[in-house]
């Protein structure tokens, strides 16, 4: 998500107050050369030094989708995300500290895509409609347990019930912001197979078809990698030894003429 500068106004409020306090204390001063020089000196003094004290502020940059509704509803959701930030800094409780930190990482990153492409929104509806607004008030109730002035048996287990169901919202807030590469994944799949065809077209890398089918297993091949027993090696080796011997006897014949 983009995120705009704000510079603050103040600095350049400083920059002419400095002009007015000198025409009001000096006003012949300002009427030299030498005062208009000073003047404006002290004036660029100021500014800078105003901008160092007053920065600005950064504010995050409206997502447009071309559709003033799905807009509004990220606005929501943004602003949901938001109240479990804060939520999260009230809770002191290490283990719903961890699943709050995973879950508000996962939604800066489904906003930060949806800032990118728009179009994602599609992806992340059921992360804005129920996952983030149910989140959003299981945490509304557990401040409200835990600020309760005595806790019974009922408040108790419902504040344990609430800290075991984090570390699913959690592992669904990553999971949907996961979904949304699920084209990009297919867009590099494709790219690499089309750099490959064109690197196999101009002789750069080697994928005939026999490279392919050696590449893939069959059952002949497996046979032939398998490990062979020593009997099974034996009855392989007796037919070579019967045709040796057969080729040898032919031979002593031959000789015996």
């Amino acid at each position: 998500m983009k995120k705009v500068h704000i510079k603050s106004a103040i600095p350049i409020y400083i920059a002419a107050a400095v002009w007015l306090v000198m025409g009001l204390i000096l006003p012949k001063f300002l009427m030299k050369l030498p005062g208009l020089l000073v003047t404006a000196a002290l004036s660029v003094g100021a500014y800078f030094g105003g901008s160092v004290l007053f920065p600005g502020r950064e504010v995050e940059q409206k997502i447009t989708t071309g559709d003033a509704a799905v807009d509004q509803e990220i606005e929501v959701a943004r602003q949901r995300l938001e109240n479990l930030r804060k939520a999260n800094e009230a809770i002191a409780d290490p283990q719903i500290t961890k699943n709050l930190d995973r879950m508000y990482a996962a939604g800066q990153q489904i906003f930060k895509e949806l800032g990118r492409d728009p179009k994602k929104v599609a992806l992340v509806r059921r992360f804005m409609s129920y996952y983030l607004p149910t989140s959003e008030k299981l945490m509304e109730q557990y401040q409200m347990l835990m600020n309760a002035p005595s806790k019974g048996e009922n408040i108790t287990s419902a504040m344990k019930t609430i800290e075991s169901s984090l570390g699913l919202a959690a592992n669904a807030f990553e999971k949907c912001a996961d979904n949304m590469y699920k084209d990009d994944e297919m867009d590099i799949d494709a790219e690499i197979k089309v750099m490959q065809t064109m690197l196999s077209g101009d002789n750069l890398i080697k994928t005939d078809m026999n490279s392919i089918r050696d590449a893939v297993p069959t059952p002949a091949r497996a046979a032939q990698a398998a490990p062979v027993t020593q009997a099974e090696a034996a009855e392989a080796a007796a037919p070579a030894e019967e045709e040796k011997t057969t080729k040898e006897g032919i031979k002593l014949t031959l000789g015996g003429h």
